[in-house]
């Protein structure tokens, strides 16, 4: 038995090097830990096919051929595929706008992940808002969830992209069955193992192998998610009148820019009367104030006018006598 549980270990350990098992942890990604070999595998970012990017300036219009779960293809629909979308909205109800988001964010099956909201600028009577929305959507409805963005406010940007982990998920999964079938020979080893010597040494084994188990069942569940969902990078911007979407004349763009001049002199004027209005009382009592002072510095100097005349016409009625 002696023999045999060492040579038993020598083949079982150049086994799993052969399936590239061996390595210290790493550092952890996204909360786990994962070996350095799994966490090679999982950083393996070279797709097995190129990139499809559709982008849209102004609108959405689905990518079918970068949509593989709402729209399946012969070469896709085997494949493991990530799809992302990044897109940018204005709105002139900034209120209305988060609530139909949120609405349609949960009618699609999905959750907002992270959200932030700000002040833009203080321009016009009220402070602009923006947010920004990290949003996690069946890849399936990906594209119809876009459709209903796209809806709801003046979509300025939007662009979507696909990434295939098929080659980094397979070579998980042949990773995690080499390893598991480590772990069953380690087991029957170790149930037949008669000295304190050859438990200790299996059992460190076992150890390591459990821990690579572990390691590589948390990037197919990462994949599983990041496949299911797609992440939606959703930045909204409130604003006074929203950025034109198609090209425009020179007649309409004069037309345009006119009108705005007209509502911007407007405001100027309401902002104005506002200010006015609210501050009246302490204009009303700084204008007394300057009118006061000013009434005296008028009082004096006709005062000092008078003495002056007086003085003039004594001294030439003392010349005359």
């Amino acid at each position: 038995m002696k023999r045999i549980i060492p040579i038993a270990l020598v083949f079982l350990l150049a086994v799993a090097m052969a399936f590239g098992c061996s390595g210290k942890a790493a550092a952890p990604e996204n909360g786990v830990y994962y070996s350095s070999q799994a966490k090679a595998d999982y950083a393996y970012d070279e797709p097995e096919a190129p990139m499809e990017m559709a982008d849209t300036a102004y609108g959405y219009e689905g990518n079918t051929a970068a949509a593989p779960a709402s729209n399946p293809s012969t070469a896709l629909s085997n494949r493991k595929i990530i799809r992302n979308a990044d897109m940018s909205v204005e709105t002139l109800v900034f209120d209305t706008f988060v609530e139909q988001l949120t609405g349609s964010v949960e009618g699609f099956g999905g959750y907002i992940e992270s959200s932030s909201v700000g002040t833009r600028s203080y321009r016009s009577d009220h402070p602009l808002r923006y947010a920004r929305y990290t949003v996690r959507i069946p890849a399936d409805r990906l594209d119809e969830f876009l459709n209903t963005v796209s809806g709801l406010g003046n979509v300025t940007s939007v662009s979507t992209g696909l990434r295939d982990v098929t080659t980094s998920y397979v070579d998980s999964e042949k990773h995690l069955e080499a390893l598991r079938t480590e772990q069953t020979a380690l087991l029957e080893i170790l149930s037949k193992a008669t000295t304190v010597e050859d438990i200790i040494t299996v059992q460190d084994r076992l150890t390591y192998v459990s821990y690579e188990i572990e390691s590589y069942e948390a990037i197919l569940r990462t994949y599983d998610d990041q496949i299911a969902l797609s992440s939606v990078s959703l930045s909204v911007n409130e604003v006074e009148r929203e950025t034109p979407v198609v090209e425009e004349t020179f007649g309409e763009e004069v037309s345009r820019r006119f009108r705005e001049s007209l509502e911007d002199v407007g405001d100027g004027l309401k902002n104005f009367a506002a200010w006015f209005l609210g501050n009246a009382p302490e204009i009303i009592v700084v204008l007394v104030i300057i009118g006061i002072q000013v009434l005296i510095v008028i009082l004096i100097v006709k005062g000092i006018k008078r003495r002056v005349r007086k003085n003039r016409e004594k001294k030439n009625a003392e010349k005359q006598s």
